[in-house]
């Protein structure tokens, strides 16, 4: 059943029946990964690196007298005392915003870390496992047979023989039979969008380089 490898999250094997379900979901995967770090970055810029982006920031100049803070921690004795209004000025008013609470923008900093580690870890995992499955699936192989045609190559090489993988038809011809589209699939309505169809043949017997010609010739939907 051309079983590739076993995939502890998913607690299955992957193989003939949900190969191309199992390499779907970790192209989108990926790609989801990518839109949230690309669209989120000044997100996460403002928020690990600069600061949260929300503080006050004077939009005009304040008008009035300067006001110091004692923070040395020694009482200083008051010489003059201006009440407003003595000398008919008014304060001028100032709606400031209310500060966010502390443990809020402590619990978003680390929400948005949290993001961003594991989109990042989503990116760099699942993004170097699509790209090694893509080149499998441009050979016409699965993670097993690439081993057994590796070792076959060698062998032979050794004999002075060249070793020839039965199921590699080419690139094209490799992506759409993986892909499954024959008989009228397109690559909108069957790879873009959720689609159910089922691989073609039955995962016992298997087309080959050498049968190719026969089946050009036959009425069967080929790519």
């Amino acid at each position: 059943m051309t079983t590739g490898w076993y995939v502890a999250w998913l607690n299955n094997c992957v193989g003939f029946g949900n190969h191309r379900y199992f390499f779907l979901y970790m192209v989108y995967t990926t790609l989801g990964s990518l839109f949230i770090i690309i669209f989120g970055m000044g997100i996460g810029i403002n928020s690990l690196v600069l600061s949260d982006g929300e503080g006050w920031f004077e939009t005009e100049p304040l008008e009035g007298h300067p006001v110091r803070f004692n923070i040395s921690g020694h009482a200083l004795p008051i010489t003059e005392m201006n009440e407003y209004g003595e000398d008919g000025v008014m304060p001028v008013h100032h709606d400031l915003p209310v500060p966010h609470e502390l443990g809020n923008n402590a619990a978003k900093h680390r929400a948005i870390l949290f993001m961003a580690i594991i989109n990042v870890a989503v990116v760099l995992a699942l993004g170097s496992l699509s790209f090694w499955h893509s080149s499998l699936i441009g050979r016409g192989e699965t993670s097993i047979e690439a081993y057994i045609n590796r070792a076959e190559t060698k062998r032979l090489t050794n004999l002075g023989k060249s070793y020839t993988n039965p199921y590699n038809f080419g690139k094209k011809k490799n992506w759409r039979l993986f892909l499954g589209l024959v008989k009228g699939r397109s690559w909108w309505r069957h790879v873009l969008l959720p689609s159910t169809h089922k691989p073609e043949g039955t995962g016992l017997t298997w087309h080959t380089v050498s049968s190719e010609s026969q089946l050009l010739q036959s009425e069967d939907d080929w790519p």
